[in-house]
């Protein structure tokens, strides 16, 4: 029987000290299968790697490409704090989401994110330092990955984020390395690989000699007929559905066919070395694949999953059967429910049967504001446990909602913030100031509509509008008032450039749109700044300074502020 080691690269910066599922939902699904697959979750283990000695020495001297003077100011401050033992790991790793620990840790983490365009197919981001940082990690953690002794082994890689792929292509040249694993196989999986289009897959397996296979979509059938084969001493990817692969040189991409159907999974497999480490995380539970809206047309999550129906739902029972097992096993109480929008009918059910059952859980979701979440849903979801919801509200511009499809107009924004507040629910609020043909005017008035209802958010994220080229604006761009051009804002959010389509809304001007992400922005930090725990913003202990181009400066980690110092002679 083959070996199976299931591997979540670097880099979710968003995932420090949390437990990513999709290495235990697949996991979970081999099991049974005869399939007992060992998980390595490399993600906290490199950021031990960024806040080791070496790497802090050489980031504070800014060596890497990427680094920026805040980048430097935070590894500088850092060093200085774990030297002196003011500051230790963990307690950074535990830092909250408005704490200033956590902006320092996403500071310590930018120069080794990669958000990948088409040179990072070719395994190399450009920055041979980088990559050498990178080889030296994966180096010293061989045994941890491989896991036991040399035999038939299926090696698959974990990319559901951008900033990961490149990681996942110097990993698998790390593993191919090893002479002694001449039957090992290395395939790629997951959204990030799925969003890439044929030819940006062929130039990946040609340029990686090492990945020997992507898996597209659904990875749960994929991963088991390539174990198989693997066993069987075969090896024929070309013959599976949804798999990408080269044969005798020639790329062969194999149609996705229909996912399995999500009542048939079991509960996740999280590795008590999880849980052990991250004892604070929330263990993600499936609810649906696809999304129940599926209309929003500048959204391409919709678009991971080809070959299967748009949307599948587990049934609520089942998702509590899963929350019920897991805290049994890991005693965590804590839980996500992991869907692209929670239904409003799933939600009812689900709360009704956590409230019956008394399983003393609290539960977070992303949601969408639909009609059906009116007052009394939203408090029977409370006094299930359900303490925070990410809502995707973008836009309070009423026109520009319904340009892109959402589900809700600024009355229905402003009633379901209302609702939440009154109920006790934490929002954590997504704002897209600049939907296809938003104003300045329309843009700065819906602000004022939000300062209206500032006090029912609990935090606010601001996000530049990027259209993918797997959405229905990135496929039909004219319809949406978009004209090809790139953006002056760059696509930080986004983090696959790959699938990002250059385009340029003439409906704000640079400097209009500017004036617009100021307004917002500093409306995110009032709002986040009010709901986060008190803190000394000027006290030096927050403040490391720092040489940029334009001069010396302190850079506050409490408020992400630059402050630049005039020179003596000029004072």
């Amino acid at each position: 029987m083959a070996r199976v080691v299931l591997v979540l690269p670097p880099l979710v910066e968003t995932n420090f000290g949390q437990i990513y599922p999709s290495t235990a939902v697949l996991a979970a699904y081999l099991g049974p299968k005869g399939f007992s697959a060992i998980q390595v979750d490399l993600n906290a283990a490199f950021f031990d790697h960024v806040i080791g000695n070496d790497e802090l020495a050489s980031s504070s001297t800014g060596v890497y490409s990427r680094s920026r003077p805040e980048t430097v100011a935070a590894a500088r401050w850092t060093r200085r704090r774990l030297e002196d033992r003011s500051l230790s790991p963990s307690e950074i790793m535990a830092a909250e989401r408005k704490d200033p620990l956590r902006n320092v840790m996403r500071l310590l983490v930018q120069p080794y994110s990669v958000d990948p365009d088409a040179s990072v197919l070719d395994g190399s981001s450009g920055d041979p330092r980088l990559d050498a940082s990178y080889d030296r990690f994966f180096a010293v953690r061989l045994d941890q990955v491989t896991g036991g002794p040399p035999d038939a082994t299926l090696f698959g890689l974990s990319v559901p984020m951008g900033p990961q792929l490149l990681p996942a292509l110097r990993l698998a040249s790390t593993l191919r390395t090893m002479s002694d694993w001449p039957r090992s196989r290395v395939v790629l999986g997951g959204p990030a690989v799925s969003l890439l289009d044929e030819s940006n897959l062929t130039r990946l397996l040609r340029s990686n000699a090492a990945v020997d296979a992507v898996v597209r979509f659904d990875g749960e059938a994929p991963l088991l007929a390539l174990a198989e084969q693997l066993t069987a001493g075969v090896w024929e990817p070309e013959r599976v559905p949804g798999t990408s692969a080269l044969q005798k040189g020639i790329p062969c991409h194999t149609e996705a066919v229909s996912g399995p159907h999500l009542m048939s999974l079991p509960t996740p497999i999280y590795s008590d070395a999880f849980v052990e480490a991250a004892p604070q995380a929330r263990l993600g539970v499936i609810q649906a694949r696809g999304c129940y809206w599926g209309k929003c047309d500048y959204c391409d999550f919709v678009e991971v999953y080809k070959g299967s129906p748009p949307y599948r739902a587990r049934p609520p029972e089942l998702v509590v059967d899963d929350i019920r097992k897991l805290a049994a096993q890991t005693g965590i109480r804590r839980y996500r429910v992991i869907t692209e929008s929670v239904p409003p009918a799933f939600a009812r059910r689900f709360s009704e049967l956590l409230c019956a059952d008394r399983l003393d859980v609290r539960w977070s979701s992303f949601i969408m504001v639909d009609r059906r979440f009116d007052r009394d849903l939203l408090k029977l979801m409370a006094s299930s446990g359900c303490d925070l919801l990410v809502v995707g509200l973008e836009s309070m511009v009423t026109r520009a909602l319904k340009l892109v499809h959402k589900s809700a107009d600024r009355e229905q924004n402003v009633r379901f913030l209302n609702d939440a507040r009154e109920v006790g629910i934490h929002l954590y609020v997504n704002l897209i100031p600049d939907l296809p043909s938003t104003t300045r005017d329309e843009a700065l008035a819906g602000l004022r509509d939000l300062e209206q209802v500032a006090d029912c958010m609990g935090e606010v994220n601001v996000i530049p509008f990027e259209p993918t080229r797997s959405s229905r604006v990135g496929r039909a761009p004219e319809l949406f008032g978009l004209v090809s051009g790139e953006t002056a804002e760059g696509h930080a959010h986004a983090q696959l450039a790959l699938n990002t389509l250059p385009a340029v809304d003439p409906a704000m001007t640079p400097a209009e749109r500017a004036e617009v992400f100021r307004a917002y922005r500093d409306f995110a930090a009032r709002v986040n700044a009010r709901h986060a725990d008190p803190i000394d913003e000027s006290s030096p202990k927050h403040m490391e300074l720092v040489d940029g181009p334009d001069g010396s400066g302190l850079f506050n980690f409490a408020t992400l502020e630059l402050l630049r110092l005039r020179d003596a002679a000029d004072s």
